[in-house]
């Protein structure tokens, strides 16, 4: 017996029209005064039992007693791919995990049937109703009640409830939920990201009133010219077999700490028709008006408490619900998105729900580290790649002042033009859009809606997006598919408010705004993306959007890698991404593109990322001796930061003080004068300035840096070499020649970068697309494995000073053949005993050439750098050196200076080509030696693996390269290192 076949259709999850069986309406998750005690949590460990199809789970797996044979126990909200079940994750980007056409599905179609007893107090069961409420199942779910069939659900990313009212009794009950991995709906689930499965959300069982509030809509809005506040809640009403007169609700508007606002008389609940056909269900609506409201924006969360009290006919409140609102205004005009009459900057990031131990099952307090890291990196706008995430994260966002596009769980990217003109796929695409906006419609973190990602454009986004508009015309809409079917310009103006495009080129949206053709804002839903050492021209895309009318930011593609803890066969555990379960066919590494590590360490980009987002920029003014200083905020004074000034000479720091701009307003700049005298000559001066928030912050303690500039007051001259005698010699003076295990050697190449090209998976550019090309130059010219001086043109000189200096002349003569190499420099061993750097250069942390606007010019100490990325690549550079010293723990030191131009460095235990052949991080062998590389010249970054590639001014032309060194040993007292 086929135990799915109860459910009235022979194969429904192979049937894309059929969305949900006996599924209630969505509602918005509201706080019940006292409800705990109506609620109960099945969150725990339930009895599982995996099966190879959803035909094969006999009536039995329902039924009867479960035995120690074929059952082990599972936690939810959990993957069962994550534990130990049989079943593994499986990760792909674009391609379907197994073959189409849709609705097709595998031959073996894992299905999880989940078991536990649930205790229905008696007092649940008398004139109350009892409802399950499933958080999230992927990809579809059953459920059965004491062993009848209670309801059917689709859509892995939001809850689905049903009325087990009829099928539960007093006391000890049984519950079945039947999960199936693969569904017809995963065609539309297609995102980039681990396919898992199982009962990933919460799951709980509550009672509720036979009348009782089923529905609280709180539409909060700001008057920007007045700064008045208006509202409507609309209590809905639900009544268990039929309506009855008496009932009303009473409203009220409550700030945080319970002060009254405003409050409504008792509004009649309708129980029929107030007049023939116009019956709109059992709606009891109250407005009000509120002089003054504090705006709710980013900068400032402000947040407001709605109460909505059910009296009964006897006058009695029998339910209390409450829910937080904040007020403001979205709208979208002369090519700007504002927020309370502002333009706003877009500090965006993209995220998944993503843990390395639990995957999908991510908890409060994943979400709250998640936001918290983000505005500490200044990343004040979120989008939810691409799902409605946990309705907890929106409640976050409200708190903590995040700007969020809701986006709808629909992408069917491996059929990314056919599906949405599917008439089998209609009423998915509509259910999915509507049941996000009709569960997220108060939250004031909210400020476009998204109706999908990657999924072309057609009828049905159209249908979608007349809804939304209807049910919510506060605010714009979202949609980069509609953006690229018909053109930047015109393009999808029924289905997007915004111009959204995905890695657009600098160029490209830089002639958008200066055409000034379009009318809507340009906002990337998408761009920089962060595969491995990558982020490229991050300062370069905004300095054209922060000068270009019409843009305003975009989301940077991820938040973190998808890196799964995996346990080898040595007991050691590893983060594995793509094909290291046996998952095929598979995207490899392309899952581990993050800012953060899958543990929410910050990758070295995200220091760029937090300079280029910064709440205020400092540069040199336009006149000598002043400075220009800008207030990036949309809704803050400056005086809201404290500020401080440091003046370095040659890189070390000779005075400080308060910095005291004055009170900017949001979006002003200001001509400050110089805070110091600019010292007379001598070296290289600069003026570095720091800001930090003044207050605590929802987010952050006072005292948080937010912000640093650097500005140049003098260039300083050139180094030059010390008094030397030209030789001969072919090896350094005796006091050097001891420090190499290696001794310099012409270098051009370098690990490749996932930007460079993809080493583990030559296929995916022909299969998506998308990548760099570099590699397969290199690869094919030889320089992974030819040495440098047999591929270019190399002459070296020494000169030995009086002091036992011995400066190198280097000359490279690059062909035209090997134009855009990855680098131009040496490379030597030292000992291991040498780990403690200093130098004069851009720092603290690893920095390319365009990638360094936020590493600012100074002496800095350090160790020796670990490899941050998941697949080893190049890592580790620091540039526009001056000097550096490496020195063991007694001090004997090798400084190494520039003479003439500055260098880029990188000193880590690994060779270029240790990093190249490695395939993850876990197999990297650190050598006993220091190997470090001194570069005239690197290859910058960019973001081809997904984007631009290295903007021409970064790439490394053919013709001659001449720079020199000079190498002397020194002593290096302890403290300064």
């Amino acid at each position: 017996m086929l135990v799915l076949a109860d459910i009235g259709s022979s194969r429904p999850w192979a049937d894309p029209a059929t969305i949900a069986i006996n599924r209630m309406p969505m509602r918005v998750p509201t706080e019940v005064v006292g409800g705990s005690r109506w609620r109960r949590s099945l969150d725990g460990r339930w009895d599982f039992r995996l099966f190879d199809t959803p035909e094969s789970v006999p009536q039995t797996a329902i039924t009867s007693a479960v035995s120690a044979r074929g059952w082990q126990r599972v936690v939810v909200p959990g993957n069962w791919t994550m534990q130990d079940t049989g079943d593994v994750p499986h990760y792909t980007n674009v391609q379907m995990p197994f073959h189409g056409p849709p609705p097709t599905l595998p031959g073996r179609n894992p299905t999880g049937v989940y078991r536990r007893s649930i205790t229905v107090p008696a007092a649940w069961t008398r004139s109350r109703r009892v409802v399950l409420h499933i958080g999230g199942a992927e990809s579809v779910h059953a459920v059965y009640v004491n062993g009848h069939f209670a309801g059917y659900g689709t859509d892995s990313r939001l809850a689905s409830e049903y009325d087990i009212t009829d099928l539960v009794r007093t006391g000890s009950n049984d519950l079945a939920v039947v999960v199936v991995r693969y569904s017809a709906q995963s065609y539309v689930e297609d995102q980039d990201q681990w396919w898992m499965a199982g009962l990933h959300r919460e799951v709980f069982v509550e009672s509720r009133a036979r009348v009782g509030i089923e529905n609280l809509r709180c539409d909060a809005d700001l008057d920007v010219s007045t700064g008045a506040g208006s509202l409507r809640v609309t209590t809905t009403v639900a009544f268990r077999e039929h309506a009855e007169k008496g009932w009303s609700v009473r409203a009220a508007l409550e700030t945080l700490d319970g002060t009254a606002l405003a409050a409504s008389d008792a509004i009649t609940v309708p129980s029929t028709f107030a007049k023939p056909y116009v019956f709109a269900g059992h709606r009891a609506v109250w407005t009000a008006e509120i002089a003054a409201v504090s705006a709710w924006s980013a900068e400032h969360p402000h947040r407001y408490r709605v109460v909505a009290e059910l009296v009964d006919p006897s006058g009695s409140v029998t339910e209390t619900h409450t829910q937080l609102v904040g007020f403001r205004c979205v709208e979208v005009r002369d090519r700007q998105l504002l927020v309370n009459g502002q333009p706003i900057w877009i500090f965006g990031v993209n995220r998944h729900d993503h843990h390395p131990r639990r995957g999908k099952a991510v908890t409060t307090d994943d979400m709250r580290a998640d936001l918290l890291a983000m505005r500490a990196h200044n990343i004040t706008a979120l989008r939810t790649s691409h799902y409605p995430n946990d309705p907890r994260l929106l409640d976050l966002c409200d708190e903590i002042g995040m700007y969020v596009i809701d986006e709808a769980n629909i992408e069917s990217h491996a059929y990314n033009t056919s599906l949405c003109d599917d008439e089998r796929y209609r009423t998915t695409w509509l259910e999915r859009g509507a049941r996000m906006v009709q569960r997220d419609i108060n939250h004031p973190s909210v400020i476009l809606w998204s109706l999908g990602n990657e999924s072309g454009y057609g009828t049905s986004h159209d249908a979608l997006a007349g809804w939304i508009r209807r049910y919510d015309p506060s605010r714009p809409l979202h949609y980069e598919g509609a953006v690229l079917h018909d053109g930047w310009v015109d393009g999808g103006p029924l289905s997007t408010d915004v111009v959204c495009p995905m890695y657009p080129p600098i160029a490209a949206i830089e002639a958008y705004g200066c055409d000034g053709v379009g009318q809507r804002p340009l906002i990337m839903c998408e761009y920089s993306h962060a595969m491995g050492n990558s982020n490229g021209s991050l300062s370069d895309y905004w300095d054209v959007i922060t000068s270009t009318p019409g843009l305003q930011g975009g989301f940077l593609w991820e938040w973190k890698d998808h890196g799964l803890e995996q346990t080898l066969p040595d007991g050691s555990t590893r983060l594995a991404y793509g094909g290291l379960f046996g998952d095929t066919p598979n995207d490899c590494n392309f899952v581990a593109d993050g800012l953060m590590s899958a543990d929410l360490e910050p990758h070295p980009a995200m220091r760029e990322v937090t300079w280029v987002y910064r709440p205020v920029a400092v540069t040199a003014g336009k006149r000598t001796g002043f400075l220009t200083v800008s207030n990036r905020q949309s809704f803050s004074r400056l005086d809201g930061l404290a500020s401080t000034w440091v003046l370095q000479v040659e890189g070390e720091p000779v005075e400080t003080g308060i910095f005291e701009p004055g009170a900017i307003g949001p979006h002003a700049s200001a001509q400050v004068a110089l805070p110091c005298a600019v010292p007379g000559d001598g070296g290289a001066v600069h003026l570095s300035i720091r800001w930090s928030t003044r207050h605590d912050a929802p987010w952050a303690r006072a005292g948080h840096l937010v912000a640093w500039d650097q500005v140049e007051l003098r260039s300083g001259r050139p180094s030059r070499a010390r008094r030397a005698t030209p030789s001969n010699d072919t090896v350094p003076p005796a006091a050097l020649e001891a420090l190499f295990t290696q001794p310099p050697a012409i270098n051009v190449w370098r690990a490749a970068t996932d930007n460079d090209g993809f080493k583990l998976i030559p296929d995916l550019a022909a299969r998506i697309g998308v990548g760099g090309s570099a590699l397969t130059r290199w690869s094919e010219a030889g320089m992974d494995s030819i040495p440098a001086d047999e591929l270019v043109g190399c002459e070296v000189t020494r000169s030995i000073g009086d002091d036992g200096s011995v400066t190198y002349d280097y000359t490279v003569d690059v062909p035209d053949s090997l134009a855009d190499l990855p680098r131009v420099g040496i490379m030597f061993q030292l000992p291991g005993r040498f780990r403690a750097l200093r130098w004069f250069g851009r720092g603290p942390h690893e920095n390319y050439p365009d990638r360094n606007s936020g590493a600012q010019l100074a002496v800095w100490v350090g160790g020796v750098d670990r490899s941050p990325y998941l697949v080893p690549q190049e890592f580790g550079l620091r540039t526009d050196t001056r000097w550096l010293e490496i020195a063991d723990a007694k001090g004997d030191a090798l400084r190494i200076d520039a003479v003439g131009a500055p260098f880029h460095w990188s000193a880590t235990h690994h060779t270029p080509r240790d990093l190249f052949v490695a395939e993850h991080d876990s197999e990297l062998v650190r050598r006993r030696e220091l190997v470090v590389c001194i570069d005239t010249a690197h290859r910058g970054l960019g973001t081809a693996s997904c984007g631009p590639d290295v903007l021409a001014k970064y790439r490394l032309p053919a013709g001659r390269y001449r720079w020199a060194l000079r190498f002397s040993r020194t002593q290096t007292a302890k403290s300064a290192m």
